[in-house]
């Protein structure tokens, strides 16, 4: 490859201007620092800056001073923490953490070109593990290997299927030592070449645009990725009933299937907050419709499940129906909201419903258009938004038959071809598909994010038409930046063993990507789930953020009762147990919200200098405290589990281990290997059917010995008054068999009258006071 790129040409001149370093040659470089440890590389393309806007970074990003000078052979930059300096005659950028080396270009190639595309090549230095890109099939560490990032409808990945739904052109490198990560702001079709083609260098690049990236100094993992969403931004505080245990099939085809469904999950004592209508309940599929025949008084429908505690979600697609008696294709063909070919015409392709239009999300006004429209579902008691198809997926034909399967045919395509690989465009929109109310933007430069675009719709529509409830709004595909308005799940994956463990390492990824309230569809969505697979994918469910099950039309039924009684006894056991965990998943999604840092967590993460725990990505912790270990293989009954420096303790049992180290752990059906970390506090809530179906008057505490903290957070769990100071944050810690309650805000009226504190066998019972010392 490289032999066909032009690098980065002889440095002729630079000048402070501002806040920016602009190095000038036969190419451009504008060098901008956000902080001490984050610093903007922009170079220009053919002497022209035209990325001068951000579909991840929405908002302004301050900018610091820094300092410059210059020698015979180099010019050097400093943030205070980072000293970045490049040779003038040889263009190269090295990063220096003081006087270590951190990071630098691949000899002269940090910049070059090949006719439309930009590359960035960089120095293998310490690099022993590439993490992030979102959502990707194969292990945690991404290193040897190449990726693509192209948003893609394709229900039948395998093992090493590239792409899938989502694109995160963001890498963290970690080693021991510190960490780095590097955001490639570029929407068209980008790569990751992580040392597949050369041992010398790794690479990314794209096939248009400009090469405009960020370099994310930690030293600490943890700090790479709250430096990272600070740029692109965090998810909102959750609905309190997101948490709770999902049910969704494509197949629940009218009212009473629904109905029965609710009723059986009161009757069989299995906890459960969120039912979902999936296509079935539109009017012959068209968006913001409802079939009055499948689904008579819809709204009083959703009354009934509401006082049952269920809320409802349904799903919704961008195709529009092509009808002109159809008031949303009508309306939008009148207000130019749809999108248009490069010859004018009105880009048409096929989904559920048939021939359909596709709103041009790209349009400010438009995405306010859609969200409008949603009007008429949160009229009717929705209490979210689920965005489906949205790579986009358009069929290459009409939809004649559901059980159809749209198989991806296998197609290589060359870094250097000018043919554009039909294969990625066989299910969605043509390469002359403009966007934007110039049609400024070729479908090449929108594809990844049109899905991003869509989630932000939603959600602003949703806060206008109804300010005063938090939604819950998940999305199929999505760009960098998209949990500032949406949670994300896997897409279409398959009743498969291999799916269920595929999960573990891509949900740390997208974690570490930004993306902290996150699942994959328990129990599969395509095919038939057996009641093994069902089990072991319960144990692992209940510690996904976003925990719901789903399932294809055709299948097997996959509710929990739908295999056996023991089956069935299992699964309310451990939903059982993700309803008492509840208040720690909310407090790690205030973590979230304040500093990026996300609920499932790689070893690395919480052990950033054990070298062992990057290897160990069959488990993963979730927060601060808790070690999951899950089974992802058929008829297994044990399992090795590593366990990171430290004291640690069975969940099940309270035996103590000492780490690191590796023990084999015992893993009967319906029991998974759960491992505490010592100093950890965990809060508890009674279990109940539903999220506020009682008061939660006193609030467990576990605690175990050793030195630890954890920052309770509460709020209602409904508003947006946490916005406003509504809303209570408690320090707990504890420290040589002594625990302190230390509120540091106090904002917010909450149910609870006593702390209940477990410690070692013995119990404590507490009032609720602004401050709590206690010998345990």
């Amino acid at each position: 490859m490289i032999e066909k790129l032009k690098p980065w040409s002889k440095i002729n001149s630079w000048e402070k201007k501002g806040e920016s370093l602009l190095l000038r040659g036969e190419e451009d470089l504008k060098i901008e620092v956000i902080n001490e440890k984050v610093i903007r590389f922009h170079f220009s393309k053919n002497k022209e800056w035209r990325h001068n806007y951000s579909f991840a970074i929405e908002r302004e990003i301050s900018k610091i001073d820094f300092v410059v000078e210059e020698n015979e052979e180099d010019i050097i930059l400093y943030t205070g923490i980072l000293k970045v300096v490049i040779n003038k005659n040889f263009p190269n950028i090295k990063i220096y953490e003081k006087e270590k080396l951190i990071h630098s270009d691949y000899q002269n190639y940090g910049y070059a070109k090949y006719k439309n595309k930009v590359f960035s090549l960089k120095s293998f230095h310490k690099e022993e593990a590439f993490l992030g890109l979102g959502e990707k099939m194969g292990g945690l560490n991404k290193k040897g290997k190449k990726y693509v990032n192209w948003n893609t409808d394709d229900p039948h990945h395998y093992p090493n299927t590239d792409p899938l739904y989502q694109s995160h052109p963001f890498l963290l490198a970690w080693n021991s030592e510190f960490s780095y990560g590097i955001f490639f702001d570029n929407t068209f079709r980008t790569y990751f070449d992580l040392g597949e083609e050369s041992s010398e260098y790794y690479c990314f690049y794209a096939d248009n645009g400009e090469l405009d990236y960020y370099f994310i100094y930690g030293p600490t993992p943890k700090e790479v990725i709250e430096n990272y969403t600070f740029l692109i931004g965090r998810y909102y505080m959750p609905p309190l009933f997101a948490l709770g245990y999902q049910q969704s099939k494509w197949g629940y085809r009218n009212k009473e299937m629904l109905m029965d469904i609710a009723r059986k999950f009161r009757e069989k004592d299995i906890p459960c907050d969120v039912l979902y209508l999936d296509i079935d309940y539109m009017d012959g599929f068209r968006v913001f419709t409802f079939d009055e025949e499948k689904f008579p008084n819809i709204k009083e429908m959703i009354k009934d499940l509401n006082k049952m505690g269920f809320k409802v979600v349904p799903i919704v697609d961008p195709g529009v129906k092509k009808d002109i008696n159809y008031e949303v294709y009508r309306e939008g063909i009148e207000k130019e909201c749809f999108c248009r070919r490069s010859t004018g015409e009105i880009y048409t392709g096929y989904v559920w419903p048939g021939e359909c239009v596709f709103p041009d999300f790209a349009k400010g006004r438009v995405r306010e258009w859609w969200g409008e429209k949603q009007k008429k579902l949160i009229d009717a008691g929705v209490s979210g938004i689920w965005n489906d198809m949205n790579e986009p997926s358009s069929f290459p034909h009409p939809v004649d038959n559901f059980s159809k399967s749209w198989e991806r045919h296998s197609t290589f395509w060359g870094i250097f071809s000018d043919h554009t690989d039909e294969v990625f465009y066989e299910k969605t929109f043509p390469k002359d598909v403009l966007h934007g109310e110039r049609g400024e933007f070729t479908h090449d430069e929108i594809h990844n994010v049109y899905g991003l675009l869509m989630a932000k719709a939603s959600y602003e529509g949703w806060r206008r038409e109804n300010p005063n409830i938090r939604p819950l709004i998940i999305t199929r595909a999505g760009f960098s930046g998209v949990q500032k308005y949406s949670a994300v799940w896997t897409g279409d994956n398959k009743s498969w063993w291999e799916h269920l463990y595929v999960s573990i390492p891509m949900l740390q990824n997208l974690g570490i990507s930004g993306v902290p309230f996150i699942g994959a569809d328990v129990g599969g969505f395509g095919l038939n789930c057996s009641p093994e697979l069902f089990v072991r994918w319960i144990e692992l469910g209940i510690f996904y953020p976003f925990f719901r099950n789903h399932s294809e039309l055709n299948t097997r039924p996959q509710e929990p009762w739908a295999f056996s009684k023991e089956v069935e006894d299992i699964a309310r056991n451990y939903i059982k147990l993700r309803y008492k965990l509840i208040p720690y998943f909310y407090s790690l999604f205030w973590e979230a919200k304040e500093k990026g840092i996300p609920l499932i967590r790689p070893l690395v993460l919480e052990f950033p200098n054990d070298r062992e725990s990057i290897y160990n990505y069959d488990e993963f912790m979730l927060g601060p405290f808790m070690l999951v270990a899950p089974i992802y293989r058929e008829g297994v009954r044990a399992r090795l589990v590593y366990l990171p420096p430290g004291i640690w303790y069975d969940f099940w049992g309270n035996e103590k281990y000492e780490g690191p180290n590796y023990i084999s752990v015992k893993a009967p059906l319906g029991r998974i290997p759960l491992f505490i970390r010592e100093g950890s506090i965990i809060p508890l809530w009674e279990v109940q059917s539903f999220v506020g179906e009682k008061k939660q008057e006193i609030l467990e505490l576990l605690v175990y010995p050793g030195k630890g903290e954890f920052m309770y957070y509460e709020d209602d769990g409904i508003s947006w008054s946490y916005e406003n100071g509504e809303y209570n944050l408690i320090k707990i810690e504890v420290n040589d068999g002594k625990l302190e309650i230390k509120y540091l805000y106090k904002g917010y009226k909450s149910d609870r009258k006593m702390f209940k504190v477990k410690y070692l066998g013995k119990e404590f019972l507490l009032e609720d006071k602004d401050y709590i010392k206690l010998d345990l």
